[in-house]
Formats: C-alpha cells, structure tokens, sequence
C-alpha cells in the first residue's frame, strides 16, 4: 500500500509548484480585483476536510485559529491575500471570472493557466463520485494507491504542460504538448476553451499537412 504521508507530501509539493507557476500570470488579476470571490465557508473547507487539513499542516503547521469555525471572514485570508501556498479548496483555483480570463496572454499561456488551474481537482477525482477533499480519515487508506497514481500522473502532466511555455519549442512541438494534455485530463479545460484549443489544432493541422 502507498505511504500516505509520502502521498500528501507529493501532493503538497505539486499544490505548491501549481500555485507558483500560475502566480504571477492570471493571478495578478487577484490581487487587483476590487471585489475578491474568498467566502469563509469555502475557506473553512481548508480545516474540515481531513486532506486539506494534513496538506496544509504538511506545508504549514497548524495555522487556523482557535475560533476558526465561528469567525465570519476567511481564515486564511491576510494582508497579502490567501496565506495558504497549498491545500486551499480546489474552487480556490479553478475559479474563472471575466476579469481572471483577460488578464490571459497569448494562446499557450491561456492553455496552460486554463490546465494548471484545474489540475488540483482532477488529481484529487478518485473516481465518478470521490473526490478526495471528501474523504474521511478512516477512507484515505482504501484509496491511497489510486492517489499515488492520480498525484505521479499529475506530476508528469504538469511537468509536460511547461513546454506551452517554453520559447524554444516551437507551434507543432506545443501543439503537441495541448494534444496530449488535451486527452489525458480533459476536465482541466472548461468546455468552451476545449473547443477553441481543438479548433486551432484542427486549423494548424490541416495547414501543416502535405499535398495529396
């Protein structure tokens, strides 16, 4: 069976490299936005639920306050923002508003906020109906290979997604790279970007095409 706590440790450090490499890049709109979407009870998910908690804790120790299930604003909300580099809901980061989608650059950079965005929550899908923040204590074991797995496929997917953002791979080698991430985690990208990114895969494909 999977070490559990070698499992939230890979987790935590893929949570972490995520939030890193989306900070920055669409996540400046955040910290501009005058009308912050943080709500306490989603917040308070951080603590309720037995993997965010143990993620959290991995990476920050215990950092809620005593009273945290009876304070009225976001618990992990400081001067900065969300204090939390790891464990946070993963609506925290696959939020999308208006403002959050224009403060996308060029195509691979929407491709790869739209996929890094949603990675956290396809890892944590276990199956049709478990999703790991879900889970209690007594489940994790029964699930622990299943999410060694979910976090090693996350890890190699993530890792590939970095190429959209490499100014030495080229428009086929990138389109590759969405082709791929694409088919192996569909649910990273929201139904309208699936169709845009197909489109222009379809366009180019048929550009690059020989002569019959």
């Amino acid at each position: 069976m999977a070490d559990i706590e070698q499992v939230i440790a890979d987790y935590a450090a893929l949570d972490v490299e995520v939030g890193q490499a989306i900070a920055g890049r669409a996540l400046g709109a955040c910290a501009q936005c005058t009308k912050p979407c943080c709500r306490p009870d989603v917040c308070r998910q951080a603590v309720e639920s037995w993997w965010l908690r143990r993620v959290t804790q991995h990476v920050h120790g215990q950092w809620w306050p005593d009273d945290w299930e009876t304070r009225e604003q976001c618990i992990a909300m400081g001067p900065g923002g969300c204090v939390l580099k790891a464990g946070r809901p993963v609506i925290c980061g696959s939020f999308v508003c208006d403002f959050y989608t224009e403060a996308y650059g060029h195509l691979w950079e929407a491709a790869f906020v739209s996929f890094a965005s949603d990675l956290l929550w396809d890892v944590g899908q276990l199956s049709s109906r478990v999703h790991v923040e879900e889970l209690a204590e007594d489940d994790v074991p029964r699930y622990a290979e299943k999410l060694a797995e979910r976090v090693a496929e996350g890890r190699r997917l993530f890792e590939l997604s970095r190429g959209l953002l490499d100014g030495g791979l080229d428009d086929l080698g990138k389109h590759r790279v969405l082709l791929e991430l694409l088919c192996r985690m569909p649910r990273c990208f929201r139904a309208t970007t699936r169709r845009s990114l197909l489109e222009r895969l379809g366009r180019f494909g048929r550009q690059a095409a020989p002569p019959c």
